[in-house]
């Protein structure tokens, strides 16, 4: 199983040029197949380069939330594992949602819009929090659930018999959620599984039992994504939208921005854009007084007025 390492305290984020993101040790993919009669991973992605675990399973007691591993990469009652990609452009182009293994579809959901629900609200998604949905019965009789998928996507209707790691669906925005991911459950008995140690999740977070992955996934005690490169400072209701792919002089401005889930106290963050000559644009480090679920930096400049750029001898 693996072992719990959280490493502050410097996030460094760097673009123009190169676009580099690092930050708690190089980003970690997953390793060759360790069990062929394992769960397939539920996305078709590499993680670590296009899609990243979002939250596990939690194990806490008396509300406090705990991972697998007694970590805090969870939220109180979170009963499966979030597998998020970079941003909506990405979930856009299409992700795969893939079957873990063999069995039988026996219900699934499709039609819900795919909308934040820091735009809907929570009341919106009443009774409909998994967004499109499919629920599927393996032979050993397990259960799996896939949530938010994306409108339209879903590939199999119910009844239907599907083999291990053939398309489901895709990733989407469905439901309760704010960012593009899938949640993945699975049931034995009726008891919410983690397949990370094989535990249930009302065991306690030191149990050690064998992952039931295909691979050995490492665990990641931070979720750093892509840089995002914009022109135009993110909110909270924009920040999971895709970056543009170039930035020019009639920009309004050059916006660089980190995410991360699950920072600590005492995180430092190094953002620093530099010129296609390698000289710094601009910097900023920010060091976090508490920790947060998720969180965002961003920084940038503003475009010169046009008195300023013909000063400065960009106007032409």
């Amino acid at each position: 199983m693996a072992s719990r390492s959280r490493k502050h305290h410097l996030l460094a984020a760097l673009a123009f040029v190169p676009l580099i993101l690092s930050g708690c040790g190089e980003k970690s993919k997953s390793a060759p197949p360790q069990n062929p009669n394992g769960l397939a991973f539920p996305v078709a992605c590499t993680l670590g380069d296009d899609c990243w675990v979002a939250r596990y399973v939690d194990h806490g007691t008396a509300g406090e939330a705990r991972d697998y591993l007694c970590g805090a990469h969870t939220q109180s009652g979170h009963k499966g594992t979030d597998i998020a990609v970079n941003d909506l452009g990405r979930m856009q182009e299409g992700v795969d949602v893939l079957s873990v293994q063999d069995g039988r579809v026996l219900r699934l959901r499709d039609g819900v819009d795919d909308i934040s629900v820091r735009q809907t609200g929570d009341d919106a998604v009443e009774d409909q929090e998994c967004g499109n949905g499919i629920v599927i019965a393996h032979e050993n009789g397990d259960e799996s659930q896939y949530c938010h998928l994306k409108k339209g996507s879903i590939t199999v209707r119910q009844g239907d018999t599907v083999t291990k790691g053939q398309k489901v669906g895709e990733i989407g925005l469905s439901g309760q959620t704010e960012y593009p991911h899938l949640h993945y459950t699975l049931r034995r008995a009726g008891d919410v599984i983690d397949p990370f140690d094989s535990s249930r999740m009302n065991d306690h977070c030191d149990a050690s039992g064998p992952i039931l992955w295909a691979v050995d996934i490492p665990y990641e005690p931070i979720t750093l994504f892509d840089l995002s490169i914009n022109t135009a400072p993110p909110s909270r209701e924009t920040v999971w939208e895709a970056g543009v792919a170039e930035v020019d002089h009639d920009s309004p401005a050059l916006v660089m921005t980190a995410r991360a889930m699950f920072t600590e106290t005492g995180d430092t963050w190094h953002l620093r854009i530099k010129d296609p000559k390698g000289e710094i644009f601009v910097e900023q480090e920010v060091t976090l007084d508490d920790g947060k679920q998720f969180y965002y930096q961003f920084i940038g400049r503003k475009r010169p007025d046009d008195a300023s750029r013909r000063a400065s001898g960009l106007a032409t």
